[in-house]
């Protein structure tokens, strides 16, 4: 089969209608092309924001149901200025001017304040001999026996500019910079964590230069971030159209505030799955599973989730979603006497139906399955656990879709919190949908579906307050189903930096909650690997301990549980502040682990760091990845106080640490307030009933924000030190008490929202301060 590649050449007509223009282009193509003219629409929805849109069959474009974007969320009445000046259009937009070229087809983006091209087609890539290093926009087409065409993909090159990063794409264990990189988005099982291949795919991403992009399709997508050229980008479908929204900031934050809301934002998960998961593969019996869950409380490790991996099932018949009672006799007994201490339980899954199980047959004979084209089930090998065969939930068939829904709905009404979505990987190309549309279109798009199946069902039956998955898979949109897991990460200190790797870039692909596995996937980690991956864990947005051997921290020695324990009291005493970012993401789309490079743009040392990260904005951990020794750490700009020694550092220097087995760099921002409360064993609900709040001044001053269970609201909170009298405004927070400590300031007076504190000597009262060795101590 032979292919050509056809170009737009120039624009042969356009109109500008309120928020819209449209192009007919001419393209420059081979005789064999059947001559005409292709549209290209640009629609802005705000000054900043606007989707662009070539379609090469117009004939027969229709709209797309998926990814599902909601562009009201960032509309606003726009007035778009359009002017004509030598063979250029240029529309305004008050903070954008777009140009397109009208003789000969261009197309760039420049910020209006500074006049800087922020986003510019690439049109001269030229090698000695000057023939163009990559393709303009434009479309292929391929030779089908013989003598028709039909079109295989779609897309542009744009430039690169030479000190320009680019990160996203979804999860990607490779450089978080993304530059020189080539990418195809197409969801694989990668069976690791060290190459391209990757689980939740997502086709948007993020430029130094201050943009964001999300390409508009289901279908395989090809990134060239570099690799070809270094001054070149490429980016294409395999589809009719090309068609992508823009985002710009240039603020990062700004950028992803405004990508989720289009796509989706999450519902913040339950309090209850912020606690530690601890799970392998896999307990085998209900007597294991209850001997690991009085252990737990025992050795008094914090604790709120236990996991099922696939022995719930009987052998051979995962997954029809029905228990092995001889493994598991009594299930909802057992549920419940997990739930009176305080424990919930998770069970694992996958879409793939066995053969020979009561569900296939059902499945199959109401045609609940993904078909092959003849209209049978499209039975496969290895899809399901183990070495058997089955076939794909079709989730795009509303019949489906309920006879999977009500196969949960048994389960959680047995006291089930919470399913693991695995896999979501395995659809073939030439796979038929009950909606009419292959492999080719759902394939991405599969797990986005299976997830929200699932989602919607836990909080259909528990409450939309409880509704939570733990998945694998993902693709545009598919933050709106929490939350996700990093997949099989190799069982080695690379493997705990992929994890790590991946998940940053993940939150700058809009995924707001993740984890991954403490220790590594498949086989036994060692001590000090288990013990490191353990604490950076238990750190993360969300924590989970899992593994093909047990990961539980008395597997690894005396050392191991006494420094697992020191970690997970430390993430219970945050619980109040990772849930206040919960809420925070729930409510912009931010991301509770956070990259640098989110909050310090503009310095240039962060923006290939993938070793350290922001715990939402006030904490900064920095994981180690050796056994002992020196650990690195770069402290932005500002003051960052030592969480461990109390020890102040000014920012923007490199600071080497010598760091033993039980010790992990953990800084907090000068100028922050960091809500905690004493851990406990388990999540405890509402708004903790004593608050404390830890206050590191800033030239004077500390803000942060407390999320207010009971009230439903974040609270801002402020501190201020003037004149030897400390201001603390916390308004009306639900806690019976409230803790604040101020550390390094001693004060003469002090005032609560208005009302003058009593100086005691000792051990403070309501409404009274005294003086610590940290510096103040004030309850209210």
């Amino acid at each position: 089969m032979t292919s050509e590649r056809i170009t737009v050449a120039a624009v042969e007509e356009y109109a500008v209608e309120d928020d819209t223009v449209q192009f007919d282009c001419a393209i420059d193509a081979p005789e064999t092309v059947t001559p005409r003219t292709v549209p290209v629409t640009l629609t802005f929805y705000d000054e900043r924001t606007f989707r662009f849109e070539l379609q090469a069959n117009p004939e027969v474009a229709v709209e797309s149901e998926y990814p599902k974007l909601d562009t009201d969320a960032v509309a606003s009445e726009i007035d778009l200025d359009a002017s004509e000046d030598d063979g250029t259009l240029t529309v305004e937009t008050g903070a954008l001017a777009v140009e397109v070229g009208l003789s000969e087809w261009s197309f760039a983006v420049t910020d209006a304040d500074t006049g800087e091209t922020v986003f510019e087609e690439q049109r001269a890539d030229p090698d000695v001999f000057g023939r163009q290093r990559v393709e303009s926009l434009g479309f292929t087409q391929e030779e089908i026996n013989h003598n028709p065409r039909k079109i295989t993909e779609t897309g542009t090159s744009f430039r690169l500019s030479p000190d320009e990063k680019i990160y996203g794409a979804g999860e990607q264990f490779v450089e978080f910079d993304r530059r020189g990189r080539e990418l195809d988005l197409w969801h694989e099982e990668p069976l690791g964590t060290e190459t391209e291949r990757a689980y939740k795919n997502i086709p948007f991403h993020l430029s130094t230069q201050g943009y964001g992009l999300l390409l508009d399709t289901t279908n395989r997508v090809h990134y060239d971030f570099g690799k070809q050229s270094t001054a070149s980008g490429t980016m294409s479908t395999a589809d009719d159209s090309f068609a992508f929204l823009f985002f710009y900031g240039p603020d990062f934050p700004d950028i992803l505030e405004r990508y989720t809301a289009v796509t989706g934002r999450p519902d913040r998960p339950p309090k209850w799955s912020f606690g530690t998961w601890m799970s392998r593969l896999g307990y085998e019996s209900r007597a294991e599973l209850e001997e690991v869950a009085e252990r737990l409380r025992e050795e008094e490790l914090p604790s709120d989730v236990l996991h099922l991996d696939p022995f719930w099932m009987r052998d051979r018949s995962s997954c029809d979603m029905e228990w092995d009672t001889e493994q598991f006799p009594g299930p909802e007994e057992m549920i419940a006497e997990l739930r009176e201490d305080d424990f919930r339980l998770s069970l694992w899954e996958h879409p793939h139906v066995p053969v020979g199980t009561d569900a296939f047959a059902e499945g199959a004979e109401n045609g609940y399955f993904v078909t092959d084209g003849t209209g049978k089930p499209y039975v496969m090998d290895h899809t399901c656990q183990g070495d058997y065969r089955g076939a794909l939930v079709d989730f795009t068939d509303p019949d489906a879709v309920e006879w999977w829904k009500d196969k949960h709905r048994r389960l959680l009404e047995q006291g089930v919190a919470v399913f693991k979505t695995d896999y979501g990987e395995y659809v073939p190309e030439d796979a038929v949908f009950a909606n009419g549309q292959s492999g080719k279109s759902m394939h991405n798009l599969y797990p986005y579906l299976y997830n929200e199946a699932v989602y919607e069902t836990v909080g259909e039956v528990n409450g939309d307050d409880e509704a939570v998955v733990w998945g694998r898979s993902a693709w545009t949109g598919s933050q709106q189903f929490p939350m996700h897991w990093g997949g099989d990460p190799q069982t080695s200190w690379n493997g705990m930096s992929a994890a790590l790797r991946g998940g940053l870039s993940a939150s700058l692909s809009g995924i707001a909650y993740w984890s991954h596995d403490i220790g590594g996937f498949r086989g036994t980690p060692s001590d000090p690997l288990y013990v490191r991956w353990a604490q950076f864990g238990l750190l993360s947005s969300n924590a989970r301990c899992h593994g093909t051997t047990p990961r539980e921290p008395w597997e690894f020695g005396d050392d191991a549980v006494d420094i697992f324990r020191e970690y997970a009291n430390l993430r219970y005493r945050l619980l109040p502040y990772v849930y206040t970012y919960a809420e925070v993401a729930a409510r912009t789309g931010l991301p509770v682990v956070r990259p640098l490079v989110l909050e310090y743009q503009d310095d240039p040392t962060v923006h290939r760091m993938d070793t350290q990260y922001l715990l939402g904005e006030d904490l900064l951990v920095a994981p180690v990845f050796t056994e002992s020794g020196t650990r690195s750490v770069y402290l932005p700009e500002g003051e960052w106080r030592d969480y461990w020694t109390g020890e102040r550092y000014e920012g923007g220097q490199t600071v080497e640490m010598n760091v033993a087995l039980d010790e992990m760099p953990l800084f907090v921002r000068a100028g922050s307030v960091v809500p905690q409360r004493e851990p406990t064993q388990s999540v405890q609900a509402g708004t903790p009933a004593e608050l404390e709040l830890d206050v590191t001044l800033a030239d004077g001053e500390a803000s942060g924000r407390f999320y207010d269970v009971d009230a439903d609201e974040l609270r801002d909170i402020g501190v201020t030190v003037d004149d030897g009298t400390v201001t603390v405004e916390l308004g009306a927070v639900s806690a019976d008490t409230v803790r604040v400590t101020v550390r390094d300031t001693a004060p003469e007076t002090v005032v609560v929202d208005g009302e003058s504190a009593t100086e005691v000597d000792a051990d403070p009262a309501s409404d009274e301060w005294t003086e610590t060795e940290d510096g103040l101590l004030l309850v209210v």
